[in-house]
């Protein structure tokens, strides 16, 4: 963003960006891309804020040049509201609704200020920061998609040289940028196989994050194939696993149902479900999740490993924790859950052993 000057740009002549990563569709039409945003009511929120107090200026497009016309590569939401504002025809949905914030408000901006790039690549970088790690973070399946395309722009020669590359551009880690980019490439697989003809499952429903999540999972990772050590993670991706955990995901019963939720108490009892054979057959077989880690045949070595593992989670979470300016309610529960479980866990421990130095 150095020495970078803010242009006046005719709204005629900014484009949308057919390669935004947020967008779940393929296209190469306006029209296809200003009807997807517009299903997204935050598009109605800011042409009434835009249409009440004009484009402000510190809200700069990041555009590059594109023959006689400029692409958009940050603000294609602004873009859509402008748009529309300027010329309600383009709208498709929410007809009355856009007919209601023309009649209130009065402000119609059509010199919009851009910040022009050389190329497509310099604006990316910036972009990193902004979206995956910094203050106006994507989605995650946006912040995979983003970083597998500035990752073929790498110069480095190994998987992990481009993972730890990328990491530094966004300011993250390295293991973070790895699940991501493997998660994608997964992602990508379910795609190209029709998301294995599951019922009512798209792009549209499909939850990225249960696939990222998973490979913070090590026998999740083991089940279906992945080694995010290994310089190629998917070398030996177990397709017919792959098929099943996404079937336990997102096939619903009778009960309107999947077999595992994607939430992190179903992700951990699946991981520990996958860590025992005879608990993996039995829940392979029909049994329930639940029926399946009551089977578990528990050992003093099981014990100690499912403590570290849970004191590298919460030292991960550590790890970013400055990253964020605010906190949910539901955040703050957790670790008071988390700190109830540990002094009952250490308790229970004393306790035993105060009952054992008795036991002549």
């Amino acid at each position: 963003m150095k020495n970078k000057q803010i242009n006046f740009i005719e709204l005629s002549k900014l484009k949308l960006d057919f390669k935004n990563p947020r967008l779940p569709i393929q296209t190469s039409t306006e029209s296809d891309i200003i009807e997807w945003m517009l299903a997204d009511a935050s598009i109605l929120e800011l042409m009434l804020a835009i249409g009440q107090n004009d484009f402000f200026i510190g809200e700069a497009l990041l555009v590059i040049k594109d023959k006689d016309d400029f692409i958009v590569l940050e603000g294609n939401r602004r873009l859509t509201a402008l748009k529309i504002l300027n010329n309600p025809e383009l709208a498709t949905i929410h007809k009355r609704k856009i007919e209601q914030i023309l009649d209130e408000t009065k402000e119609r901006p059509t010199n919009i200020p851009c910040i022009i790039f050389n190329n497509r690549e310099e604006v990316l970088k910036y972009l990193g920061y902004r979206h995956v790690t910094g203050v106006k973070s994507w989605g995650i399946l946006a912040k995979a998609k983003y970083l597998t395309h500035l990752n073929k722009m790498s110069q480095k020669t190994s998987f992990k040289e481009q993972s730890r590359e990328l990491a530094k551009q966004i300011g993250s880690k390295s293991d973070y940028v790895i699940r991501l980019l493997t998660g994608y490439e997964i992602y990508k697989i379910i795609e190209d196989n029709n998301f294995y003809k599951i019922p009512k499952l798209d792009k549209t429903t499909f939850f990225f994050n249960y696939i990222a999540d998973s490979l913070n999972r090590e026998n999740i990772n083991i089940f279906i194939g992945v080694d995010l050590d290994s310089d190629n993670p998917l070398e030996k991706l177990n397709n017919n696993n792959l098929r099943a955990l996404i079937h336990w995901f997102f096939e619903k019963n009778s009960q309107n149902r999947s077999r595992v939720l994607g939430n992190s108490g179903d992700l951990t009892k699946l991981n520990q479900v996958l860590g025992d054979e005879d608990a993996t057959n039995k829940f392979i077989n029909g049994s329930s999740l639940d029926d399946a880690i009551d089977s578990l045949e528990f050992s003093d070595d099981r014990f100690s490993r499912e403590l570290s593992y849970s004191l590298k989670s919460l030292e991960n979470a550590n790890s970013f924790i400055h990253k964020f300016d605010e906190h949910n309610n539901q955040d703050i529960d957790t670790l008071k859950d988390i700190v109830k479980l540990c002094r009952i866990i250490k308790d229970t421990i004393e306790e035993k052993k105060d009952n054992d130095a008795w036991d002549i």
